[in-house]
């Protein structure tokens, strides 16, 4: 087995020369105005236009330019980490595929989050085919084409964009497929326990880094996300990138290293709302990183981050603009406040006590194991802080990142939606997790010994958490799902129809059905424009005309009735052709066989001022019936 390689203790000195100072004052211009534009003079609806219309540059732009960052530190990026015997090398690509395919065969594919990820969808739907960052109104397949047809066109989301840009991507390599998001954080699982495995090498021997990627990777919440649409694996992912080179670039601080760390923590920044909290403890490792060369370093990304930012502070004003967009609930004054702190901590300890799994995705092993860990690991930081100017560079890292991702935790608990055992909620426990594993495995590497094989004991409790919670809470999750269980059998049953274009009109959102680019629309909006979808029944625009409704229960007696709120006019007959059952309503779909309108009358005509002499007369069209529902 080897050992990590024995730190390095870099010189400290004790005066920083600054070698290029007119780069510093233009990283200060390039600050102040960033922070100017970003969030003091532009109105809130002229920086929705700027993200929507140029986002998608802005964010290219920054990942190519930090792919190319990459691999400039390339040769030197294993420098810092032990060589890999082919045992452990083994040991290690067993364990993260055994624990990909776990989570990929026990965990239906389906939308977690309903209806963020559905969202995510619309808008890397929109960068591949559009160049813009935004979600569809109203679109239809015209001409072979599926695209937007509304006067509004798209609108912008409040969800950071650059996991639906790499789904983009996704679609510029294999064509537009809804399967490409999911297939995206299948990918990322064994990226983000390599990533972790690797990061707890810089600090741990093999077999503590071993069970500490064990225990992460048999975790409930890895599985649901690794099988979902959203973003919280690439932001999981992006924070140990971060961390690693934060490391690297505290282990010798140069100017190839440090554009790659700032690119890195920008990207990290618009993966999801709060992650924008990691720019502070970046930026302390860039101070430390210049402490330790003796002198301030700033390459072109450095003195250009502000700027980069931008996008960022942009969409951060177009939010706070746009209070639609909070989804706050009745009882809500704002998103964030004192008063959310109380009930917040309760969910908190319900989520992390949980053992049972059928409530929660939580671990009781790892949660419980880990906050002894992260206990330990906090005496021995507090005692080490004398000698931090000689600390090595990943403990250095790893305490920074710690701080913001406790940052990150705490603020979640001022937040109105700040529930953990809250289903949807629970995901963003993931980098809090990560950072307790990482506390474990510095736990076995400190007190491991041949009487006391706690990397052992670790391990064991992984899996036996994971049998007997972990494995419940993933099908459970499914069964909870009500609503994503009922759109799933929906959009089956439609893609076993004929093939043919058709209309949806739904109850629930439309998002789901753009998805897969079925034309849909809301019942109410179907119940007002009834002429314009019998117009399309004339025309035969579509194959059929779908409706999706649901029934309630009417009492103990049994029988259920129509949701009022989808209720269609009496003039619509409908033909019901499937229905089941979920939870307590009952799911309908059924077929627009006719729509019985009274024929539609001429507007009376609208008697016209005498023409003054010599003007012409103008025959105006006072009335156009509607084209598209």
């Amino acid at each position: 087995m080897s050992s990590p390689a024995p730190p390095a203790a870099p010189p400290a000195p004790t005066r920083v020369r600054v070698s290029t100072p007119w780069r510093l004052a233009l990283f200060g211009v390039v600050a102040v105005a960033a922070v100017e534009i970003g969030f003091v003079t532009t109105s809130f609806t002229h920086a929705g236009h700027l993200i929507q219309n140029y986002g998608y540059y802005t964010i290219a732009a920054t990942f190519a330019w930090f792919v190319v960052a990459l691999v400039r530190i390339a040769p030197a990026a294993g420098h810092g980490l032990p060589t890999l015997a082919w045992r452990e090398r083994w040991q290690l690509a067993a364990l993260i595929a055994g624990c990909t395919l776990v989570a990929a065969l026990t965990t239906p594919y389906d939308y977690k989050v309903l209806y963020d990820e559905p969202v995510i969808q619309g808008t890397a739907w929109n960068l591949h085919f559009f160049r813009e960052v935004g979600n569809y109104q109203h679109a239809y397949m015209v001409n072979g084409v599926f695209s937007p047809v509304t006067i509004a066109g798209t609108y912008l989301d409040k969800r950071p964009f650059f996991f639906a840009y790499l789904v983009s991507l996704l679609h510029d390599l294999t064509g537009y497929r809804s399967a490409n998001a999911f297939a995206l954080n299948t990918a990322l699982m064994p990226v983000v326990l390599g990533l972790a495995y690797f990061y707890a090498r810089r600090l741990v021997a093999h077999a503590a880094a071993l069970a500490a990627v064990f225990t992460l990777g048999t975790l409930s919440l890895m599985a649901q996300n690794a099988t979902g649409a959203g973003m919280e694996l690439l932001n999981l992912a992006m924070i140990l990138l971060t961390l690693h080179l934060a490391a690297h670039w505290l282990a010798a601080p140069d100017e190839p290293r440090l554009a790659a760390l700032v690119l890195a923590v920008v990207l990290l920044a618009q993966t999801r709302y709060e992650s924008a909290l990691y720019v502070a403890p970046v930026a302390l490792a860039v101070f430390e990183g210049w402490r330790r060369a003796g002198r301030l370093l700033l390459p072109p990304a450095a003195v250009l981050g502000p700027a980069l930012l931008l996008p960022y502070a942009l969409h951060s004003t177009y939010l706070s603009g746009t209070p639609f967009l909070w989804e706050l609930h009745d009882s809500d004054t704002g998103r964030f406040g004192l008063q959310y702190f109380s009930k917040n901590i309760v969910h908190a300890w319900r989520f992390f006590s949980d053992a049972s799994g059928l409530a929660t995705a939580s671990s009781w092993w790892l949660f419980g194991a880990g906050f002894v860990a992260l206990a330990l690991v906090l005496v021995r930081v507090v005692r080490a802080l004398p000698q931090w100017r000689t600390a090595p560079p990943a403990a250095v890292a790893l305490t920074l990142g710690g701080a913001g991702i406790a940052a990150n935790l705490l603020l979640l608990q001022f937040y109105y939606w700040g529930q953990l055992d809250d289903a949807i909620v629970g995901r963003l426990s993931l980098p809090f997790a990560m950072l307790l594993v990482l506390c474990l495995a510095l736990v076995v590497q400190r007190w491991a010994s041949p009487r006391r094989p706690l990397a052992a004991v670790v391990a064991s409790g992984a899996a036996l958490a994971a049998l007997t919670s972990g494995l419940i809470a993933n099908a459970r999750h499914s069964y909870r799902n009500i609503l994503g269980q009922e759109l799933a059998w929906e959009s089956r049953f439609v893609a076993a129809r004929p093939h043919g274009d058709r209309l949806i009109l739904t109850g629930r959102s439309a998002l789901v059905w753009y998805a897969q680019h079925v034309a849909s629309i809301p019942i109410g909006r179907a119940t007002v424009r009834a002429r314009s979808v019998q117009f399309h029944l004339d025309q035969h625009t579509f194959s059929e005309v779908l409706v999706l409704q649901n029934y309630r229960p009417v009492g103990p007696d049994g029988g259920f009735q129509l949701d009022p709120l989808q209720q269609l006019p009496p003039a619509y007959v409908l033909e019901p052709l499937a229905e089941r059952r979920f939870g307590a309503q009952l799911a309908r779909i059924s077929r627009v066989i006719k729509i019985n309108l009274p024929p539609e009358t001429e507007a009376p005509a609208t008697p016209l001022a005498p023409a003054a002499p010599g003007a012409t007369t103008v025959a105006l069209n006072t009335h156009e019936p509607a084209r598209s529902p």
